[in-house]
Formats: C-alpha cells, structure tokens, sequence
C-alpha cells in the first residue's frame, strides 16, 4: 500500500492557469498606440539637425588618439600621430621627458579634520598635489586638454566683458530720457487741453440750466454762471468792478508761486485777465489814478464778497468751474447733470442718484 499513488495528493491536482481580467478598450487602444510609437521611432528617417547633433556628440566624446587609431586601422592612419610615434610618443604617456622615479610618487598630507570645511581643503590639496612630482613640479597631462563648448550665442572660448557705458553712451541715454520725458509731456499737455474743451461744452449746458432754475427761484446774478472767455456774460457793473479790483489786486499767491504752469497756462490766464478790462484806446495815467480813486463807487451794486468770489471763479480752470457749478445745482435745486433729472429734495436726491461724478453713472 505505500508503494502506490496517492490520489489525494497535490500532484494529481490540475494547476489552473491564473485568467487575467479581460482589457478594457481603452487600455486596448493606449496599448496599440504605444506599440506603434515604438515603431515610427524604430523606422523613423532622423533629421539631419539630429544627425548633426549626434554625431557631434559622439566626436567630442571621443578622444583624438582613438580616432587616430581607428583612421589608422581603416585607411593607413593620421600622418601626425605617425610623427609623434617615431619621436618616442605612445598613447597614454605624457609629451616630454620623463622624470626620475616612479610616476606615481605623491607628497603625504595630513588626514582631513573633522569639519566639512577642512575636509574640502584637504581634498583640494590632495588633488594639486597629485598633479606634481615629487620635486614639486607640476606633472605633464597625459590627456588633452577638455574643450568647453559654451551654450548660447557666446561661441567657444571665454566671453568677452561688456564694455563699460562712456560719456557717448550716457549722453545718448540722457537724451532719450528727456525725449521720452517730453513725449510725456506732451501727451498730458494734450490730454489736459481736450479734458477743457469737453469741460467748457459741459459748462454751457449746465449754465442754461442753472439760468433757468434761478429765473424761476428768482435769482437775478449768480457768479457761477460768469465765463472769462465771453464778457458779454459779465454784468456792466461788475466788470467795472473786476477792472479796478485787477488794477488793486494783486495776482493770487498761488499763480505767482506756481512752477509747474505751462507757458501757454499762464498766457491764457493773462488774456482771461485783459478780458476784463475795459476797451479804451485814450486811458492815460490820469484816468487810471481816477479810477482807482472811483472804484469804491462801482462796487455799489455788487458788494465786494461778490467781487472776489467772482474773481477767484474767473481765475479758475473750467473743469475747477463745472466742478462748481455742479456742485451748486445739486445743494440748491437737487439737481442732477449727469441724471439729467431734478429731485424733489436732498433726501430723495441722494436715495435715486448715483453718485456727484459722471463715473457713478456708467
């Protein structure tokens, strides 16, 4: 009975092969894909910029006593490194005469401290000393010198120090930058002139309306509604006024000490200035020391509040005056430019509004 097979043992037992789970089309296709990368990269005709990069690399790998050795073997050899064999050369020793001594003599050093900095020093002094015999020579290399390709457009070999800028150089750039300076200016210059002239259209709008509204509060004068660019909207008796103020009147301090006006700003203040004045051909000295004299006279009619405040609103710029007339509309009829609408009051105008800039309305 021992002899014979058990038939309860493993050995009897069928090994079931392991069934992979059935693949997905997906991975299918993934893996068709693969297969046929592989195969255009195997086929694939290689461009000749990629040729030309490999086989650069491949002959600045190679060492020129290999390549010698190879064209040698293949077409006779290289006529130089024949020279140099029948001058005593042979590959992988040094040119030159050689040194008393075994070649592999080096100077003892101390061992490497403890600390990493010590143990890079060490390590440098070991390497020096090893390129020098035992005299303390340095040792002839028995390879060539590597060579070091530079990338980028520098070429091979060291690059070139910039140059340090001369008096050219910063003169050239001092120009440029007052050139763009003025280009600057310019453009500021210009863009503050049609911010103006927008204004000044704005202002005559806003004007006939302010007109209408203090003809029905029953406002007679109103000095937001003066443009120094056209008298005939300055009442005769004020402009009597305003000439003798600008004879007594000095300029304002702040006209006088500014700097940063423009020639052509200070021009346009002075015509606004001569504006005001009367138009007569035979005032002589006598009729001006008359005038001053009779200029408290004239100012009767307008009281001399008014006067400076309409001085000081004709000396103004025409966005400051829009700013001003605006603003007086709204406090005194609750009326809105930019709405275009008139509120019933200050309540009901700060609820419906917007906002006081024409940029709360976009």
């Amino acid at each position: 009975m021992a002899d014979e097979d058990d038939y309860l043992s493993d050995k009897f037992l069928v090994e079931t092969a392991a069934q992979s789970a059935p693949k997905t089309y997906a991975q299918r296709r993934q893996e068709a894909l693969k297969q046929s990368r592989v195969r255009d990269e195997q086929n694939r005709m290689k461009s000749r910029r990629q040729r030309e990069q490999e086989s650069r690399e491949e002959g600045l790998a190679k060492s020129l006593f290999e390549r010698a050795q190879e064209e040698e073997a293949a077409a006779g050899g290289s006529k130089a490194l024949g020279i140099m064999m029948k001058m005593g050369f042979k590959v992988g020793q040094t040119l030159g005469k050689t040194e008393d001594g075994p070649p592999g003599v080096t100077i003892p050093l101390p061992g490497p401290s403890e600390d990493e900095s010590s143990r890079g020093t060490s390590r440098d002094r070991s390497e020096s000393a090893d390129e020098e015999d035992s005299k303390g020579r340095p040792r002839h290399t028995a390879e060539p010198l590597p060579l070091n390709e530079w990338q980028g457009k520098k070429g091979i070999g060291l690059g070139k120090r910039a140059r340090s800028p001369g008096a050219a150089d910063r003169l050239a750039k001092m120009v440029k930058m007052a050139e763009e300076a003025g280009h600057e200016s310019f453009r500021d210059r210009a863009r503050r002139e049609y911010e103006e002239r927008r204004a000044e259209g704005r202002i005559a709008s806003a004007k006939r309306t302010c007109l209408t509204l203090d003809e029905k509060a029953g406002i007679t004068f109103n000095v937001f509604c003066l443009n120094p660019t056209d008298p005939e909207s300055i009442p005769e008796g004020l402009m009597n006024a305003l000439s003798a103020h600008t004879l007594l009147v000095s300029p304002l301090p702040s006209e006088s000490a500014s700097g940063d006006a423009s020639h052509a700003a200070r021009l346009r203040a002075q015509m606004r200035a001569d504006a005001l004045l009367p138009l007569s051909s035979e005032l002589d000295n006598d009729e001006d020391d008359a005038l001053i004299s009779e200029a408290p006279a004239t100012t009767e009619d307008f009281p001399q509040d008014i006067v400076e405040e309409a001085v000081y609103f004709l000396r103004l710029g025409p966005r400051d005056r829009l700013k001003l007339l605006l603003d007086y509309l709204r406090e005194k009829y609750s009326y809105c430019f930019w709405c275009g609408t008139q509120y019933e009051d200050a309540s009901d105008l700060a609820k419906n509004c917007p906002g006081p800039e024409e940029d709360d309305h976009d």
